[in-house]
């Protein structure tokens, strides 16, 4: 093989073929980042909305205002779990009528 072939300085061996995936940096990160909060978003809505409204007036939350303090949510706040497994457990056991 011919030695400037070889060569990694070699005008046609440089980054140009990157260009493309880097003219635009974080645009894949950015839609992902994007569907994934709307995921979490979405989750967290039906988690309230699954709530009884006792539970939900407890913590200061009315039915109609649920979209609206779900969107004033932050990443992390997003990113809790609205419910443990174990009040999960617990409230389909009351449900059902058994004891705790």
């Amino acid at each position: 093989m011919h030695p400037y072939m070889l060569n990694r300085n070699a005008p046609f061996l440089s980054q140009s073929h990157a260009a493309p995936l880097t003219a635009r940096p974080g645009l894949l990160h950015r839609i992902l980042g994007s569907i994934v909060h709307n995921w979490k978003r979405r989750r967290m809505i039906a988690a309230l909305e699954a709530m009884d409204d006792h539970l939900r007036r407890d913590i200061g939350i009315h039915r109609s205002e649920i979209l609206h303090v779900v969107d004033g949510l932050t990443a992390r706040e997003l990113s809790m779990a609205p419910v443990s497994p174990a009040l999960q457990r617990d409230a389909a056991r009351l449900q059902a009528g058994e004891r705790a």
